[in-house]
Order: structure tokens, then sequence, then C-alpha cells
């Protein structure tokens, strides 16, 4: 009995022994089964969803390229991301005590702006100058003008030169292009013709390269300087009227004009003309008068000598 009660006490142990281990093993599976677990904690996908799809593996990116292109943008691409190419220009009109002093210190503010002074006019009570300036020290320099006097007028113009801009690079970018190929047929050439009909379209090509470089240029050169031209007036003295368009007055008045100033050309002849009048009369009723005479001479003579020869044939 005392054996039979160890054994079962025995098998009691090594059943207990088994369910704790069995218990700490089925936790340490949970444990690990927690921790898949929270990666598809997530609800289950609906069928046509995104993530069906994803998971199907038909269009991993085709959501995200479908949100692009509703958009209308390109991923990385700012929006405004295009660099605007403007020709600026400005009018300054500026009363000061003294315009020649003045004149003097709009020179410097140009120099010490990086800008040169390209025609100037001046007087005694008026000085004009026309500035090309870098175009971001542009509203710099015209307050520093301004600050010089009273401004008696102001005005700026902004002209978006982007679209001609892109189009001289591209022109300029194929037309380089078309050289370098003409060139290459040059090089490969054999034929005396040949190389003579390949040179006369290089050089057309090269000239039309050189014109759109130079208008590109040109251009470029009017984005990055802008001009600035400053009317100074001293005190009392009228400021410049700014030139106006011509209309059908004062075409009127230039006709009316020039209709006088022929009148007077035409009564200048007719002035002088007029003394020689009676002069030319005497000599003209003299040489007609000589001629009559010459020509009554001429009958009678004739006359004469006709008329006894006719009697004696009859």
């Amino acid at each position: 009995m005392v054996w039979i009660g160890a054994a079962v006490l025995l098998a009691v142990l090594v059943a207990a022994l088994a369910v704790v281990q069995q218990g700490s093993g089925s936790g340490t599976d949970g444990g690990s089964g927690d921790v898949v677990a929270v990666a598809p904690a997530r609800p289950a996908p609906e069928p046509g969803s995104e993530r069906a799809a994803r998971e199907d593996g038909a269009a991993d990116f085709a959501a995200p390229q479908s949100r692009a292109g509703d958009d209308g943008q390109s991923p990385g691409v700012p929006l405004g991301g295009v660099q605007r190419e403007l020709v600026r220009t400005a009018q300054l009109g500026v009363e000061v005590a003294d315009p020649g002093t003045a004149a003097r210190q709009v020179r410097t503010a140009a120099a010490v702006a990086g800008g040169f002074v390209t025609e100037e006019q001046s007087g005694d009570a008026f000085s004009s100058l026309v500035l090309r300036v870098p175009a971001p020290a542009l509203d710099r320099l015209i307050d520093d003008v301004a600050a010089l006097g009273r401004v008696t007028a102001r005005s700026a113009q902004v002209l978006d030169a982007t679209e001609e801009v892109v189009d001289l690079d591209a022109r300029v970018a194929s037309q380089t292009a078309s050289v370098a190929r003409v060139r290459g047929l040059l090089a490969e050439a054999v034929d005396l013709g040949d190389v003579v009909a390949i040179e006369s379209e290089l050089a057309h090509r090269e000239a039309e390269l050189d014109s759109l470089t130079a208008r590109l240029g040109a251009l470029r050169d009017q984005v990055a300087l802008s001009t600035l031209t400053v009317e100074l007036h001293g005190p009392g003295a009228p400021p410049p009227v700014a030139p106006r368009a011509a209309g059908f007055l004062d075409g009127l008045a230039a006709g009316w004009t020039g209709l006088r100033a022929v009148g007077a050309a035409t009564a200048a002849v007719v002035g002088f003309v007029v003394p020689f009048v009676p002069v030319l009369a005497v000599l003209g009723g003299m040489a007609w008068l000589g001629r009559r005479a010459v020509r009554t001479r001429r009958s009678a003579a004739g006359g004469r000598s006709g008329g006894p020869g006719a009697e004696g044939e009859t």
C-alpha cells in the first residue's frame, strides 16, 4: 500500500510538473503570438480596397501614382519653381536745390549699387541721367535718389520676358547641335562639291546661331540690368514734360505749318521774279519787233524780184 501511495504521489507530481511546463511554454508561445499579432491587428481589408490590391500584388504603386496624377503635380517639383525673367525700367523726377551737386550724388549712388551712367544731360537748372543698375538694387537706388529732394514724378514698368528667354534658349541649343552635325559632315566630306555645299550651309547656320546668341545676350542684359531715368530740376523750374504720342491735332498742326512754309517759299520766289518781269517784257517786245521787221523785208524783197519775171513770161 505504501508503494502504491508513493507511486500515485509520484504520478501526481509528474503530472503537475508537466502541466506547469506546458503552461509556461504556452505562455511563451502566446507572447510570441502577441508580438506577431501587432502587425495584423489592423481591421481586415475590404474587397477592392488599396490594401487588398497591395496584398494581391496587382498594383503596389498604382494608388500613389494616381493621386499624384490627380493633383496635376510632379513629385518633388514645388509650386512657383519657374524663375521669372523680368525687364524693369523706372523714371524718377526730383526737385533739388542744386541739380549739379545732385547729379554727382546720383552718379556716386549708382556706382555704389554696382551700376553706371549711360547718358547724361546737364544745364544750369536741369540735369538728366540714364542709369543701368543690377535689378536687385533698383528699388534701393530709387529710394536713395528720392531722398535727395522732393519727388515730383515717379513711374515704373515691368516686362515679363520669361517665354522669350526660354524660347531663345531652346533655339540656341537646337542650332548649336545643328552646327555641330554640319561640322561633322564637313569633316567626313571628300568630294569638292560636297565640301563647298556643306561649307555654305555651315556658314548660314553659324550666322543664324550668332544672331540668336546675340538676341539672347541682349535680352539677358536687359533682365540683369534695370534702367532708371532720373530728371533733376531746381526749385521754381518747371519739371520736364514727358513726350506724348502724336495725334490728329498734332498732325493737322504740322500740316498747316508745312503749308505755311510752302506758301512763304512760293511768295519769296514770286517776289524775286517780279522785278525782272518788265525787263523781260521789254526784251521780249524788242525781239518780237525785230523778227517782224525781218519778215517784212523778206516779203518785200521777194515781191520785187518775182514781179517782172512773171510779166515777161506772160
